[in-house]
């Protein structure tokens, strides 16, 4: 769980660094490539506001069945790693679930963060099409604080992503 929770916070700190573009762009390094496209969508309500990515969204798919999706906007960035993802369904996203599938929620400015890869963490995402350059689906979870002077629970509902790398 470890691994996912590192690759989740790199593509969420690639993606973040790499906002200022409009054009897609890809990084390989063994056993893992990481895309950062602008067609799609990825928004989420994030306590009962309402939040959408802007820019790239970052997309990282390792060898070994992990998955890696991540958005940025000026208040918020989501990150969500998957494991194993070899074909859509349903995934755990709570604290201590068999696979280590986590999200991660972080504000942009403050830097304060949530997680459910901490002890009170829940929730799930469901992906509906996974294929060799696309990936959508919809996901709902509470995540506890863990950094950055953030408090109490973070709760995003709503979210949805489609994007085609």
């Amino acid at each position: 769980m470890r691994r996912i929770f590192a690759v989740c916070t790199l593509v969420g700190l690639a993606l973040a660094a790499a906002c200022g573009g409009d054009k897609s762009g890809s990084t390989t390094e063994p056993g893992q490539t990481t895309n950062l496209v602008t067609n799609g969508t990825f928004s989420a309500t994030i306590n009962n506001t309402a939040w959408t990515g802007v820019g790239r969204v970052a997309v990282s798919k390792s060898t070994n069945s992990l998955v890696a999706v991540a958005a940025v906007s000026p208040t918020y960035a989501i990150t969500f790693g998957i494991s194993p993802l070899t074909a859509p369904g349903t995934f755990s996203l709570a604290y201590l679930n068999p696979a280590g599938s986590l999200a991660i929620v972080s504000q942009s400015t403050a830097g304060g963060g949530w997680t459910t890869f901490a002890q009170g963490g829940t929730g799930s995402i469901t992906i509906t099409t996974y294929t060799a350059n696309r990936i959508a689906g919809t996901f709902a979870f509470d995540a506890v604080a863990v950094s950055g002077g953030a408090t109490g629970t973070t709760r995003v509902t709503n979210g949805t992503f489609d994007v085609t790398y």
